[in-house]
């Protein structure tokens, strides 16, 4: 059986590099949390590669206690896979198909819409190239986090970072609502959001409208045959 580590490689590089760029020190005790980081200025960063919204607790009582509190979720515009056999003997390497997008962190926020707009409260997601590592398994196996629809012959190992380029940043009501096509009518629909997204981000139009109205930022207007409409606050 194969092990995977508490700790990815990406996780301790993002955390690494951060700490560094904002003088700050890992692993320090605030109340009864562990936080990744601490800044000089005593902000809290916390690196979080997936589920963000299971920080739920811990940000909201950094919060309560007048932290500000940047979270720090990196996209995966590109993934190199590579695969190994029982004995640890590299078998494949090959580019995934799989190209995250600055939409594609909304599938993590669904749990924190009202933590969003906080006024102590940030999250930077930089755009990153990373390289996972899969082992192969004698029989399929479910993933650890048990979401695998299928079993699979393989687990993944470890996931580390290549390269980060660019970040975006987002503080406050108008950085999320600039996820909206900017060219959309006053009323618009779902429809309407993906016609007017580019092809990759197109599939989240729905999810974004849920997000923007649980944050209290656009507001159903009305139904017209089977689809609702929608207008900025």
């Amino acid at each position: 059986m194969f092990s995977t580590l508490n700790e990815s490689a990406l996780h301790k590089s993002l955390k690494i590099l951060y700490a560094s760029r904002y003088d700050g020190k890992t692993e320090v005790q605030v109340e009864k949390w562990i936080c990744d980081i601490l800044c000089a200025n005593d902000t809290v960063i916390e690196i979080q590669t997936r589920n963000v919204s299971a920080l739920r607790e811990k940000i909201a009582g950094l919060l309560a206690l007048g932290k500000k509190v940047a979270v720090v979720h990196p996209i995966i515009t590109r993934k190199i896979i590579r695969t190994f056999d029982m004995d640890g003997k590299e078998i494949s390497a090959k580019k995934s198909p799989k190209k995250e997008n600055a939409y594609s962190m909304l599938r993590e926020l669904t749990g924190i819409c009202d933590i969003l707009l906080h006024e102590n409260f940030s999250l930077v997601c930089p755009f990153i190239t990373a390289e996972e590592k899969r082992a192969q398994s004698e029989k399929p196996l479910q993933s650890k986090n048990g979401r695998r629809r299928f079993k699979k012959a393989w687990l993944k190992t470890d996931k580390s970072l290549l390269t980060i380029g660019e970040e975006i940043i987002f503080r406050g009501a108008n950085d999320y609502i600039s996820l909206l096509p900017s060219d959309l009518p006053e009323e618009f629909s779902s429809a309407e959001v993906s016609r007017a997204l580019e092809k990759s981000a197109a599939p989240y139009a729905n999810l974004l409208l849920w997000i923007l109205r649980k944050m209290n930022l656009i507001e159903r207007t009305e139904k017209r045959g089977k689809r609702y409409y929608y207008k900025r606050k």
